[in-house]
């Protein structure tokens, strides 16, 4: 070989090496979100379950308000959840986070 087709067939290597490496941080930073998204949605359905055990079945403007929350915000509404007398305590809560 040439020293140009050396130096073809290497940038040619190095660029298949920089692609692999950017599919595997691609399918990384897609397993992280799969992952937070699911903790996400169990939280969504625990916080669900709970507001139901206690105050019935809520509308369908406080569900979306939930799944529109962020993880934290959820988490949060989880630990707070108990100090809720009644639906408007959780209809207060929801507004002052959106």
């Amino acid at each position: 070989m040439s020293p140009e087709e050396l130096e073809i067939v290497e940038n040619r290597g190095i660029a298949m090496q920089d692609e692999r490496g950017r599919i595997a941080y691609a399918e990384q930073q897609g397993i992280v979100k799969g992952e937070a998204k699911g903790r996400l949605n169990q939280a969504i359905a625990l916080v669900k379950v709970l507001i139901t055990q206690r105050f019935g079945e809520v509308s369908e403007e406080i569900n979306s308000q939930i799944e529109s929350l962020p993880l934290a915000d959820v988490e949060d509404l989880a630990k707070v959840f108990l100090s809720f007398n009644s639906l408007a305590d959780l209809e207060s809560w929801l507004q002052e986070r959106l």
